[in-house]
This record gives C-alpha cells, sequence and structure tokens, in this order.
C-alpha cells in the first residue's frame, strides 16, 4: 500500500469528493509550505508517500491496550487524514531532538521501523531475518507499549491512538518515520478493531466529506536517519504543551523517546519576539511614544539578518535608556540551559518577514492600524510625548476613506 498526495496552494482549493480536491485542500489544512530551511523536516514541502501505518489504541484511563498485528490498509481519504498530520508537524514544529544514546531503546526500535526490505539492513543491526512487515509491526507494538506505561503512570495524559508510520519524502527513496499521539477523533477517523485467531487487524476509514482536524494532533515526532547511520534528526509537534514545559511534554521527548531538545530557529525566532512584547508592556510606562516606535524599528531591524545578537539589539533598541538595556538582555536570555538558549539567535524568515515588511500596531477599540513598514514612517506621524491624559497623540495621512464590508 503506497499512496501520494502532494499539497497544492489555497487559491486551487474547490470543495468535492473527488481526489484531486482532497489533494488541494492539504494546502489549506497545515499551512503553507516554509521557505528553504536546511532544517525542514522531509516532506513539508507537501509530498508525501506513506508506505506503511499501524495504529495502536491506547486506553490508559480503562488501563487497556488494542496492539494490532497487521498493517493498516488506507484508502485514499483516509491518506489525506495521515498525510495532513504529518505535513502539519513538518511545517509547524518547532523543536528538534537527538536521542541521548543511540543505542537506546527507542532510537532500536525506530531503526528496527524502517530496516524493512532491506536484509544488509537487518544483519548490519543484528535483527533476525524474520519477515520483513512482522519487523515493523513488532517494533511499532514494542513502542506503544512504552507509551502506554508512562500513559498508566499519569491518568492527565488522554487516551488515544498511537500511529506509526513510515513514508518518503520529495521524490527521494529514504525513509523517514512520523510516530503520531492521536486524540480520539470519532467523528472523522472512522477505526475498526477486528479480531480473528488470535491477531488483531485495524481498518481505518474516515466519515463522509468530514476533513482531517489537524488540532486534534496531540504530539509528533517525525525520524529522519542523520549523517551517521546509527543516528535520527528528530522533529518535535505538541499541541498540549504545558505553560511550563520547554515546548514539548517531558514524558514524550525525554521518556518515551529518550531524547534531547534544540529549539529550532522558528522557536527562538518567536520566543525572541514574544518576550519582547512581554518586556514592553512590563516596563512601557517608563517610555515614551518615540522610545516604542523606536524600539520596533531596531527589532524590524534585528530581524533582517540570519542572527540577532541580543546585547546588540538591547542597545540599539533602548539608545536613551542605559538602565534598562541589561533588563531587556535578561529577559529575552532567560531560558533553560538545556534547550541551547545564547546570545546569538537564529531567525526563522518564515517567522521574520511578516514583521519586517508589515508595522501592525493595536489600538483601543480592537482597532488595527496596519501598513507597509515602508510607508510607516511617511503615512503615520506619533507625537513624541503623551497627552496630558497619558495618551498616544497619532496623525495618519491618506487619500483613502472608505468602510471595508468584507
Amino acid at each position: 500500500m503506497a499512496t501520494r498526495i502532494r499539497a497544492i496552494s489555497k487559491p486551487q482549493l474547490q470543495m468535492s469528493t473527488q481526489g484531486d480536491s482532497l489533494q488541494a485542500l492539504l494546502g489549506e489544512l497545515v499551512g503553507q509550505a516554509p521557505s528553504t530551511d536546511d532544517q525542514a523536516p522531509a516532506g513539508a514541502s507537501g509530498d508525501v508517500r506513506i508506505e506503511r501505518l499501524i495504529l495502536h489504541h491506547l486506553d490508559n484511563h480503562a488501563d487497556r491496550m488494542e496492539l494490532v498485528d497487521e498493517i493498516a490498509q488506507l484508502d485514499e481519504r483516509s491518506s489525506v487524514f495521515f498525510i495532513s498530520h504529518i505535513l502539519a508537524a513538518a511545517r509547524r514544529a518547532e523543536w528538534f531532538a537527538r536521542f541521548s544514546e543511540p543505542a537506546c531503546e527507542a532510537a532500536v526500535l525506530c531503526r528496527r521501523l524502517i530496516s524493512t526490505g532491506s536484509a544488509a539492513a537487518h544483519d548490519s543491526q543484528g535483527i533476525a531475518p524474520d519477515d520483513f512487515t512482522d519487523d515493523f509491526v513488532v517494533a511499532s507494538q514494542a513502542l506503544a507499549r512504552r507509551l502506554f506505561a508512562l500513559m498508566r503512570r499519569n491518568l492527565s495524559i488522554a487516551p488515544g491512538d498511537f500511529v506509526a508510520i513510515v513514508y518518503t519524502a520529495d521524490g527521494r527513496p529514504q525513509r523517514h518515520i512520523a510516530l503520531l499521539k492521536l486524540d480520539l477523533d470519532q467523528e472523522r477517523l472512522i477505526r475498526t478493531f477486528e479480531h480473528e485467531g488470535g491477531h488483531t487487524r485495524v481498518r481505518i476509514t474516515t466519515a463522509g466529506n468530514l476533513l482531517p482536524e489537524t488540532i486534534k494532533l496531540q504530539k509528533c515526532a517525525l525520524l529522519t536517519v542523520g549523517e551517521h547511520a546509527s543516528d535520527f534528526a528528530i522533529t518535535l509537534l505538541d499541541y498540549q504543551a504545558g505553560p511550563r514545559s520547554e515546548g514539548v511534554a517531558q514524558f514524550f521527548y525525554r521518556d518515551f523517546l529518550m531524547a534531547t531538545l534544540t529549539p529550532s530557529a522558528r522557536r527562538f525566532t518567536r520566543l525572541f519576539l514574544a518576550d519582547c512584547d512581554t518586556w514592553l508592556a512590563n516596563v512601557g510606562n517608563e517610555l515614551t511614544p518615540a522610545d516604542i516606535l523606536r524600539f520596533y524599528r531596531a527589532r524590524r531591524e534585528a530581524l533582517v539578518g540570519e542572527t540577532v545578537d541580543v546585547a546588540l539589539f538591547a542597545t540599539l533598541a533602548l539608545p536613551n535608556h542605559q538602565h534598562l538595556q541589561e533588563s531587556l538582555r535578561n529577559a529575552l536570555l532567560s531560558r533553560p540551559s538545556d534547550v541551547g538558549w545564547g546570545s546569538i539567535l537564529p531567525v526563522d524568515r518564515a517567522v521574520a518577514d511578516p514583521v519586517i515588511q508589515m508595522v501592525t500596531l493595536e489600538l483601543d477599540g480592537k482597532a488595527i492600524l496596519k501598513m507597509d513598514a515602508k510607508l510607516f514612517e511617511t503615512l503615520v506621524r506619533v507625537a513624541d510625548q503623551r497627552t496630558g491624559e497619558n495618551t498616544f497623540h497619532i496623525e495618519i495621512e491618506t487619500l483613502t476613506l472608505r468602510e471595508v464590508t468584507r
């Protein structure tokens, strides 16, 4: 079984149940492909081919597992369902990781998942030359047991499905792995478990015209063999990470995968923007309108390059407030040491470019002022000081004045 779907851009969307329309819908579901990035996970371009997939059900609340013994058979719509989750992870994930030890149990099991079809790979890894398909199934079951054991210890973790996928991407033969933890999505994904002769199989279909909903994806790890065959580059996405976590639940990356984290340039850039905003919200009353606009201008200029030097940015953003520069530096550098947060931050173009190109200001009454950054200082004048009522005085010159009705 091998189903290939290529995501098509949003302008080509058509609502229909035909196969071509399903392909076109993927771009809308998961967002457009990111700009070229050496760290971009395989398949981010939208060209994904599922080679084999298996789904196991893990219900830690009822203390019950449904471990499947056969590779799942997918129709076109169910293939779209799972491919949409791979694309969502590839395009939205903000964390990279490596196995703590190349010989750890999780790494060995992942190598077994993609060793199918290659006797040489079995010999080199010391895997008995059993049926290749059975080896994939057995490895996926062992991973499911690992995850279930962790879920049983913490009933705050929601029951769901564990899915192991081997896929190829971008027209290349190299195999990659997707490990998904899914919320139960009974409205869209229909899973029927069948028991016969001591074996369990699962039939997977999707309901009618209901589209995949990638928000149901709880956690995903995409794995690609690294420069050394014994290592994997891991990309992680976690929609349910708590506010105190690094961005991925520890039980998933540290305990289940036995991996250590390194955030991506995308993660660094988003944290830089968010931390700037948080810091400015706390000290804004000490700054004049001119100071605030200078801060935003310095931030846009800092994001033009491939990296941001935090110390230099703090100096350029607050030239008239040396006593606040150290406070800003500390706010931008106060990240856990184990996630590689340094004084030089990589910049992700897909996140930074919209901020550089457009000025977007939130005003009272939910008003939003948004315009090309190159025109902002020509068309908008903000008084250097606040008024007597502590408000900002803004003047805008425009040849156009119309109410937007759509």
